[in-house]
């Protein structure tokens, strides 16, 4: 009895908590939060310091103010996260934490469901502590995914999901370009598809990097950019290596530059499908162009004209709300199978489909029916 006592004690606490912190993340004051739901603003002060208990209606009522679900006042969160919280608290980030969070939530009730399964990683690499064995991880990753050492990867969300990586992307405005965690044998990403399309690629290879590293938990608010950390910088020197390999990228350079520097950077950005950035940055890392080139590669942007006159590619990599297939799938197993209602399923799909696009269910036959009564 002691024993359950403790459980119920600390879920209340834990409840408490993540109230707190929701309302924090939305920036209200407790005064301000407690006005809009109808209530005092001492009863929320104590709901938040556990010294009351929230009732279903009220709960019911803060979740839609602090635009969260229900479920995740109440469910347990993955380790990951926990010690993620332990050790950060910035406002900056929290819209994407609290984006994937809720995807690994859904993600581990569609594997225990048994409506998915995800493949497991090749292998954890170790953590590269210097330039030549990040360049060296990307190669490495290549060969244990068994793609081909060079060339463009033109479905690098196939790729990473191959990996055990489930990749997801969110409308996130100005929080970070991309999160990941690590849960159990699988991982989760998810990218901020306010983002442009090249960016995007390059910060969903970056979250590869974490997740083939062991990285339990990484929120990262500018890929590729100046001001990173050592970590970070070499995780992002993987990240190019893996979509830009060295010999491929020299060789191309060479000829393409011939026709002109702008002309060069087009090209090679459309068919690797990178940003001006990422390429800039590339050329900087195998000193195949100069500091002025590299500049003016910085400085280029493709156009219309460009993608009539040279036939270029548009990719749409991680548009919108992007979910996988496979967990597309997953979520119309768990419902046609009756593990989850309707409303469940629609809310897994994120808001992309609606009650009339779910298939319909098999009558129960009266067969069926005698022998379960029976």
């Amino acid at each position: 009895m002691v024993h359950c006592a403790k459980i119920a004690h600390m879920d209340a606490m834990d409840l408490a908590l993540r109230v707190a912190e929701a309302r924090e993340s939305r920036r209200l004051t407790q005064g301000e939060l407690a006005q809009v739901v109808g209530m005092d603003r001492t009863v929320l002060a104590k709901i938040e310091t556990g010294q009351r208990r929230v009732t279903a209606l009220e709960l019911v009522d803060l979740a839609r103010e602090l635009h969260r679900r229900v479920e995740w006042f109440l469910l347990p969160r993955v380790d990951a996260v926990v010690q993620h919280r332990n050790r950060n608290d910035d406002y900056s980030t929290r819209d994407i934490d609290t984006s994937l969070e809720r995807v690994a939530s859904d993600t581990a009730l569609l594997i225990d469901l048994g409506a998915l399964d995800l493949p497991p990683r090749p292998r954890v690499f170790p953590m590269p502590s210097t330039v030549r064995e990040a360049e060296e991880l990307g190669a490495e990753i290549r060969r244990a995914l068994s793609m081909e050492p060079v060339g463009p990867i033109n479905d690098l969300v196939g790729v990473v999901a191959r990996s055990g990586l489930l990749p997801f992307a969110e409308r996130l405005g100005e929080s970070a370009d991309a999160a990941s965690l690590v849960n159990g044998h699988f991982g989760i990403a998810i990218v901020n598809s306010d983002r442009a399309v090249g960016r995007r690629r390059l910060a969903l290879a970056h979250e590869l990097g974490h997740f083939l590293v062991d990285d339990q938990y990484s929120t990262d608010f500018r890929v590729d950019s100046d001001d990173h950390d050592e970590k970070e910088a070499r995780l992002d020197r993987f990240a190019r290596s893996f979509l830009l390999p060295a010999d491929a990228i020299s060789q191309e350079w060479e000829i393409l530059s011939g026709q002109g520097l702008r002309e060069a950077a087009v090209r090679l950005a459309s068919k690797y499908r990178v940003d001006m950035s990422t390429l800039a940055h590339r050329l900087r890392d195998l000193g195949i162009a100069d500091e002025n080139a590299v500049n003016e590669v910085f400085k280029a942007r493709t156009t219309k004209s460009d993608i009539i006159e040279f036939d270029l590619v548009v990719p749409d990599d991680l548009s919108g709300t992007y979910l996988t297939r496979e967990y597309q799938r997953a979520v119309i197993r768990a419902y046609k199978s009756e593990d989850i209602s309707g409303e469940r399923a629609i809310s897994l799909f994120r808001g992309t489909i609606t009650a009339d696009d779910l298939p319909p269910l098999e009558p129960l036959s009266i067969q069926t029916l005698w022998s379960v009564a029976g």
